[in-house]
């Protein structure tokens, strides 16, 4: 009976403890992508996907901008393809094609639409680990300075879109906009307004 017991209660602890982490996660959904925000883009560079020429990360920062990390083989990707595609005619939209069968991805593309203005090739998967990428899919939301604003790992909803993702792309926008207004020069004077200014 005692060793029974013994075996019993650190299994129960166990149970409880993996009880408490799962309600403590499932209060604060978005708990693990919020905490990565403030990242920095990672300096990469990758073959484009459909051959050609090198993309380097640097070349996708100047505006706020998304990046998915998708795989031909993944269901919850193809799941989300659609959203993505309307998305991307709201945003600058990036992918990331992660441990994929390049045939395999530009085929699945190809067939379902690409809504990618360019696809980084990610084959080993050495890009999402700099990144900290737990699986397949996940979507980046940068700033355009390349400042990671938040992550959402999983299937993307519109609900997810429309509350994680949508207000930060706003406030990005309209922070680059203040940014660009109060850096811009000086208007010169009119020249009529000059000659007025210097008559007797």
């Amino acid at each position: 009976m005692r060793s029974r017991l013994r075996l019993f209660v650190p299994l129960l602890l166990t149970l409880s403890l993996g009880i408490l982490l799962w309600l403590g996660l499932g209060n604060n959904p978005y708990s693990q992508d919020e905490a990565v925000a403030g990242r920095p883009l990672p300096a990469w560079q990758s073959d484009d996907l459909f051959g050609g020429a090198t993309i380097h990360t640097e070349a996708l920062k100047g505006e706020p901008f998304v990046l998915n990390v998708w795989a031909s083989w993944c269901v919850n990707c193809r799941a989300e393809h659609p959203l993505l595609s309307e998305i991307a005619g709201t945003v600058p939209l990036y992918g990331l094609n992660y441990r994929d069968k390049r045939d395999a991805a530009r085929a699945w593309l190809i067939q379902a639409g690409n809504p990618y203005r360019a696809v980084l090739a990610d084959p080993d998967g050495k890009l999402a680990l700099e990144l900290g990428v737990y699986g397949t899919p996940e979507t980046y939301l940068f700033a355009g300075d390349g400042t990671l604003l938040t992550r959402h790992t999983g299937l993307l909803t519109r609900e997810i879109w429309q509350r994680q993702f949508a207000p930060l792309l706003d406030q990005a926008r309209t922070d680059a906009q203040m940014k660009t207004a109060t850096t811009a020069p000086a208007i010169a004077p009119s020249i009529a307004t000059s000659a007025r200014e210097t008559q007797p």
